[in-house]
């Protein structure tokens, strides 16, 4: 049964004083709504009236804000004290609102306010609305000790022409020098032969000028090897770009930076959390010398990008709830971020439904949508976003099994959630021109050797592989990486894509899986006895049981005075089986 303070009495207390109760406290009520199937609800609470000394009290908080006090955009603490003879007594803790609604009264001596709950879930998301992660990198709460390297390398997408003119270049340098290997063994083979015949009276004149044949073509080989070593070099570091670092976080650690900042410890129980990592659209191009040549690289800056979605706070709060069909309370101080199918929620009820009659039954049928569709978005920056779509999306179709008559079905509506973020791609080996300039690479290696400092692109080349590849250094959609380590799992696809999210976190949504979970019936304005601790337990989580299921208040409006309230809810219970699914992954 519902704990319920009955023939209440209340006291209302100010910044720590007591005052006399407001004008008409009788009749406030306070309206608890559920947003989009959200734990703690978005409140709407009736405006009190306080006369005399509570409003001179109130006042003087506002004035105090041009001395030492703190002013107006600070709420002024409210405390409403709720206790009866059984004893008990129930504390609702909040402060006074002066940013909604406030008003003072001057013909009538009052004053007029708004409350908000301490420790709400309205109010911290009021807060990280207006923050930002530039702001927290700013005033040094995010450092560059939170950051996560990651290689990338910059890979065009396959180019037939690349490879001809490489091999055709490489051809005629291997060719040529060839050639002047063999021109030079001739003329040393011909100077050996008149030197071992030097006893027969021939001209001076042919061993002098075999001679110098000699020195002309080797000076000849050794500039055009110097020049074979200077072209390679340009071409391996102009076709093959080298491995490049951008700056990330994990989204665990950006959403533990916010909670901190605001006094908050983070609970989010998700495994992904640990792993995926938020690395910002990177506006930066390479830095290049007059002849094209790749000086420097620039990759992305570790916090959101000022224009990605992410970058305000709320917005990578609202990111983890899309990607894992998340839920959030605040208990204690605690935010909680757990999916919705987290049976935290159900073990942490603790409310009970009165024994009341149930007079009218509907069924939630505008939840059933007939096309259900999760996306990464793609970049046109980065044609692998595009061209390498598996995992990308996800789409799930809710069709009738038995139809009589196909025009008179119900089904319809789309649900889309769109993670506004791409997924990353892994470079798993070397392309075309890689495979050609390994070669020539090894090359290189081993004739700068001979000079001292030798070069080492062999290796350049090769650890390569595993890293995040883009085909360009610049890319416009931020991307959700997948890291084990700060590597890319060779399975990362598999381990993060819109199928998996979907097998774990939203199938919740089927009418048809796991028992037609998502079937439910639904009872409006329910007249329910009520009191405080029915108000806190609810605040804190709507889910109960009813009969045996599991059942959730969507909304509920609380008359204070007469310990009354008119609620709304759902029973999870089917109602029908004449459903299926059918799964579309396009690859």
């Amino acid at each position: 049964m519902s704990s319920v303070s009955k023939n209440s009495e209340q006291k209302y207390i100010l910044n720590g004083v007591q005052y006399n109760a407001p004008i008409k406290w009788e009749d406030v009520t306070i309206s608890a709504d559920y947003v989009n199937d959200s734990i703690q609800p978005s409140l709407s609470i009736d405006e009190f009236e306080f006369p005399l000394e509570s409003r001179e009290a109130i006042n003087k908080w506002i004035s105090d804000g041009l001395t030492n006090g703190v002013g107006i955009f600070e709420g002024m603490p409210f405390l409403l004290r709720l206790f009866n003879n059984q004893p008990q007594t129930e504390d609702f803790k909040a402060f006074i609102d002066f940013t909604n609604g406030y008003k003072d009264l001057l013909q009538d001596g009052k004053v007029s306010v708004s409350i908000m709950k301490d420790r709400g879930l309205d109010n911290f998301f009021e807060q990280i609305e207006g923050t930002t992660f530039g702001y927290l990198f700013g005033i040094g709460e995010i450092t560059f000790a939170d950051y996560v390297n990651v290689d990338y390398v910059v890979e065009k997408k396959f180019n037939l022409i690349e490879i001809l003119i490489s091999s055709v270049i490489l051809y005629l340098m291997i060719k040529e020098l060839a050639e002047q290997v063999e021109k030079l063994a001739d003329t040393i083979a011909t100077i050996s032969a008149l030197l071992a015949t030097s006893a027969l009276p021939l001209p001076a004149g042919s061993i002098a000028y075999a001679i110098a044949s000699a020195i002309i073509q080797a000076v000849y080989t050794a500039v055009l090897l110097i020049a074979i070593i200077d072209l390679g070099i340009t071409l391996i570091e102009t076709l093959v770009p080298p491995k490049r670092t951008h700056r990330a976080m994990t989204m665990k650690r950006l959403l533990e930076k916010v909670c901190t900042h605001f006094g908050y410890n983070l609970v989010a129980p998700i495994s992904e959390l640990d792993h995926v990592v938020f690395l910002p659209s990177n506006p930066n191009t390479d830095n290049k010398n007059l002849f094209g040549l790749l000086t420097s690289t620039n990759g992305a800056g570790g916090i959101p990008n000022i224009l990605d979605y992410g970058y305000r706070c709320s917005e990578m709060f609202d990111l983890a709830k899309k990607l894992f069909n998340g839920k959030m309370a605040i208990i204690g101080n605690d935010v909680h971020l757990r999916p919705k199918n987290d049976p935290f929620w159900i073990q942490q009820s603790t409310w009970n439904l009165p024994s009341v009659l149930l007079q009218t039954k509907e069924y939630n049928t505008e939840d059933m949508k007939a096309e259900r569709l999760l996306t990464f978005e793609t970049d046109i920056s980065d044609e692998w976003t595009i061209d390498y779509y598996f995992g990308t999306s996800y789409e799930i179709r809710t069709e009738a099994k038995t139809i009589i008559r196909k025009r008179a079905v119900l089904l319809k509506g789309l649900d889309e959630v769109n993670f506004v973020c791409a997924l990353g791609n892994r470079k798993t080996e070397l392309n075309g021109i890689e495979k050609l300039l390994k070669a020539l690479a090894g090359v290189i290696d081993g004739l700068t050797g001979i000079f001292g400092g030798g070069t080492n692109f062999v290796s350049k080349i090769s650890t390569k592989i595993g890293v995040l590849k883009q085909t360009s250094n610049w890319h416009t959609v931020p991307k959700l990486l997948y890291l084990n380590n700060g590597k890319m799992p060779s399975n990362h696809r598999q381990l993060w894509n819109a199928k998996i999210l979907y097998d774990k976190y939203h199938k919740e949504k089927s009418f048809v899986l796991d028992n037609w979970h998502n079937q439910k019936e639904v009872y409006n304005d329910v007249d329910v006895p009520f009191g405080l601790t029915d108000y806190q337990q609810l605040t804190t989580n709507p889910y109960f049981f009813y009969k045996g299921n599991v059942a959730k208040i969507t909304k509920f409006v609380w008359t204070v005075g007469s310990d009354r309230a008119k609620i709304s809810f759902w029973v999870r219970k089917p109602y029908t089986n004449n459903l299926k699914e059918f799964y579309i992954y396009p690859i």
